[in-house]
């Protein structure tokens, strides 16, 4: 095929993909439609913020800066960026909603096929693929399939334990690797193959995190069933486990973020605002924001509150318009 043959089938290709991420996206809202329906209200309500309100507040804190030693306006010259139009934006959403799901879909079968392996290895099931394989293509309501009361019971706690730990230790492993491999120079000079290790490594880690920050003091899930089969105080967990998780969220928005925008899209401006408004919106809504609805369960749906709040200061401290996200993209 040549390439004036590719150009003509290039459009086709991109709409394919519009028209899927579009869908994806689509029925990523509807798997937040519980009631009372706040998170799907507070999803439409991100999308104008981030369309209107985060690039007028960039024009504004943008339009001037102080003179030194001065109490005059000095205007600042604009940043130069390349015009996007609508259709590559359209695909760029595509893409990063499509990569999103699948990574999601791989890695949340990663974590409970993970749980369910080491339990047959230790005599707590038999079949390791005996696992509730969730529905739709989020894999909602999937689960490992190990019966941690039967274990509790018969007093194996710490094989318990060792079960519950299996998942989260599978998404350490992940990160330390997808953490490794960005670093490469390798990585750095493929845009689409930094794209989608940082999309990995985002998705491995805040499925941890959300675990860590919402879940360390319920009686259930991994922390629950690893906090009751070790004996130990869910302070035990939560403490080193936000402290670590705030240092690899702050590694991930000063770092791996602003890499983001000089190595996948530099000059695109609208398409860096895309970026920054997803992993807000999958971080701080997908998955925290989402614990609001435990109401009135405390501590679980204050964090989700705290979520929904870094849900909108996020994109506006880490727009590609602030003065130390250009420094370290070079635009």
């Amino acid at each position: 095929m040549n390439q004036a043959e590719e150009w003509k089938q290039r459009p086709i290709v991109e709409a394919i993909v519009i028209a899927a991420g579009l869908y994806l996206l689509f029925r990523m809202f509807c798997v937040i439609t519980d009631p009372p329906y706040i998170i799907p209200l507070i999803g439409l309500a991100f999308i104008p913020f981030c369309i209107w309100v985060v690039p007028a507040v960039d024009r504004k804190l943008c339009s001037g800066k102080w003179k030194s030693g001065s109490d005059t306006l000095e205007p600042e010259p604009p940043v130069k960026f390349h015009q996007t139009r609508v259709w590559n934006v359209l695909v760029y959403i595509s893409i990063t909603v499509i990569t999103f799901t699948i990574l999601h879909f791989l890695v949340i079968y990663m974590h409970e096929l993970s749980h369910s392996f080491v339990a047959c290895i230790l005599g707590a099931k038999e079949n390791p693929m005996d696992i509730i394989w969730g529905r739709g293509i989020f894999a909602v309501a999937c689960d490992e399939n190990v019966d941690y009361q039967a274990l509790f019971s018969a007093g194996k706690g710490t094989t318990a334990a060792i079960i519950a730990f299996a998942g989260p230790l599978s998404n350490i492993i992940l990160f330390g690797i997808t953490a490794a491999l960005i670093s490469l120079r390798f990585v750095k000079e493929r845009p689409w193959v930094y794209h989608t290790i940082f999309w990995t490594l985002a998705v491995t880690f805040i499925m941890i995190f959300e675990y860590v920050f919402t879940r360390s003091f319920m009686t259930h899930d991994d922390f629950g069933n690893i906090e009751h089969g070790l004996g130990l105080c869910p302070y035990a967990i939560f403490i080193p486990g936000l402290i670590l998780g705030l240092i690899v969220l702050w590694y991930i928005f000063t770092v791996l973020v602003p890499g983001h925008f000089r190595i996948v899209t530099p000059f695109e401006l609208p398409k860096q605002y895309i970026t920054i408004a997803s992993v807000s919106f999958v971080f701080f809504l997908l998955y925290i924001g989402l614990r609001i609805n435990a109401f009135p369960d405390f501590p679980e749906w204050f964090f989700g509150l705290i979520g929904l709040i870094a849900l909108f200061v996020t994109p506006v401290l880490v727009s590609p318009m602030r003065r130390w996200v250009q420094e370290r993209t070079g635009e």
